[in-house]
């Protein structure tokens, strides 16, 4: 009778689990998606099944907590998805421990990490309740076979197997569609497989061409959650943004891969000029890897030509592994918030103001000292998140936005003015990250950002108006590539990779 019983609980609870993943968002049908994908996922229940089993030796503790930990990943999940247009992918587990240094900038406050602390503190407190009721199943002996099988064929599919594209069940470039299409509990070990098996190939990386000689310094800004809001209905004051555009190389609207946060993915587009379907499943954290990025880097082929590479991010340089992973990009020098104790902060981070003052004095370092300056920025100051007390006298996260975003306006003013008066030639790319996860901005609707490119120096060329264009990320590394090696741009570079619309 035992073993009936635990059959039927083993029927219901593989239901369970097709109902409990097909809550996930984008929602599906039960048994819905991709029919390949059903067994698919009853192969993942089985496996977790099996961990739990072989960790406790309970049967029926196995069972719910194999739906627990998969209810846990879909609520999780949603909310991710509420905030930021995507749902959990493999790679977000990488964030456990930034998540924890940095509990606000994965928006949770002092409220939430105590729910949270209850919460956890709860499940331990039940586990061990039902540890301690339900009699062993299996001898301990068995649980330690059942928990060495479990880890060899997990080993195996890691290392020995090469899983092909149609076997994986995820797709990189839209993780939306995934888990519509596959469901959550299959799509993300799938997508770490494929991830793990892509680790064995290279890159694409572009040839090495002579570089121009009559350059000072390229200097890359990515700006935090710079967007015009106007596009969508909002008042937004960007007098200088206005100002530049007429005398911009060229300037228009950027395809960026997120929404309100992983700045990595546009970081990266603009430093090594790979878009997100060559970067495939390394595109959702291309700092677990990075180097498989160094090839294909900018700042590795200036740096092998004699150009001073410098990176500044004002903030923990420990976050998205910007530690490792920038010098393995071909960054000499990386200037972080440790490099800067008495810079001035606006809000919650080192103001924009600020990190001009660090790029105008580097750009004066590498004149006095003979030589060309590559240098990225990631800015920090607009970043969220936005509540009562962060700017003086403006309590609606909508103004506090724009305060900052004004500061950014400022910030590109300033350095074209600096760079036109204190050197030759400069060529200056500012782009924003991602839209600011905001009430007023519907990603459905419009998430790209805006960027500009600008040829600075008393040597730059008169300005020639363009029009705007629309382009992705990697397509400013291109527009730079060109511009350093014959001083002209292509034609198809000055063009608009796609129809402009929402995005």
């Amino acid at each position: 009778m035992p073993v009936v019983l635990e059959l039927i609980g083993l029927a219901g609870a593989a239901v369970a689990w097709e109902a409990v993943d097909a809550l996930a968002r984008p929602r599906r049908g039960m048994f819905g998606g991709s029919r390949a994908a059903i067994p698919g996922r009853a192969v993942v229940f089985l496996l977790l099944l099996g961990a739990w089993f072989g960790l406790f030796g309970r049967f029926w503790f196995a069972l719910v907590a194999s739906l627990v930990t998969l209810a846990i990943l879909v609520a999780i999940s949603n909310a991710k998805r509420r905030s930021l247009y995507e749902p959990l992918v493999f790679s977000d587990f990488a964030f456990i421990l930034p998540m924890l240094r940095h509990p606000s900038l994965f928006y949770i406050e002092r409220r939430e990490g105590l729910a949270l602390i209850g919460g956890a503190a709860l499940l331990v407190a039940v586990i061990a309740a039902w540890v301690g009721i339900e009699p062993r199943s299996i001898p301990m002996p068995a649980q330690l076979a059942l928990l060495a099988a479990e880890a060899a064929l997990l080993g195996f599919a890691a290392v020995a197997v090469p899983w092909p594209q149609a076997l994986t069940f995820a797709e990189p470039c839209d993780p939306r569609d995934t888990v519509r299409r596959f469901g959550l509990a299959l799509s993300l070990p799938t997508a770490w497989l494929r991830w793990r098996g892509e680790g064995r190939r290279p890159l694409p990386a572009p040839p090495a061409n002579s570089l121009r000689e009559d350059v000072d310094a390229v200097v890359v800004v990515q700006s935090e959650s710079f967007m015009d809001l106007r596009r969508i209905g909002i008042t937004t004051a960007l007098p200088e943004f206005d100002r530049l555009r007429s005398r911009a190389a060229v300037h228009g609207l950027l395809e960026v891969p997120c929404f309100g946060a992983y700045t990595l993915r546009p970081e990266i587009s603009a430093i090594t000029g790979l878009g997100a379907a060559e970067q495939s499943f390394d595109g959702l954290h291309p700092y677990l890897r990075p180097r498989r990025f160094a090839p294909a880097s900018l700042a590795t082929a200036l740096r092998d030509q004699g150009w001073r590479t410098v990176f500044l991010h004002p903030y923990d340089e420990r976050f998205f592994r910007r530690r490792e992973a920038i010098p393995a990009l071909g960054f000499e020098r990386f200037i972080g918030q440790r490099d800067l104790p008495d810079a001035e902060r606006c809000g919650y981070y080192i103001s924009d103001a600020a990190v001009a003052g660090v790029i105008e004095q580097e750009l004066r370092r590498a004149r006095d000292d003979g030589v060309r300056l590559f240098l990225v920025c990631v800015t920090m100051e607009a970043h969220d998140p936005f509540r009562p007390g962060r700017v003086p006298g403006q309590d609606e996260p909508l103004q506090q936005y724009l305060h900052h975003i004004g500061h950014a306006d400022a910030m590109l003013a300033r350095l074209a003015a600096h760079f036109d008066a204190a050197a030759e030639r400069v060529l200056l790319a500012f782009y924003g990250d991602h839209a600011p996860v905001l009430k007023e901005v519907d990603p459905e609707r419009e998430r790209r950002t805006d960027f500009m490119i600008l040829d600075c120096g008393r040597a730059a060329p008169l300005p020639a108006s363009t029009d705007a264009v629309q382009w992705r990320p990697e397509r400013i590394n291109r527009f730079i590539r060109s511009w350093l090696a014959t001083g002209a741009v292509d034609a198809d570079l000055r063009g608009t990779e796609s129809r402009p619309g929402p995005s």
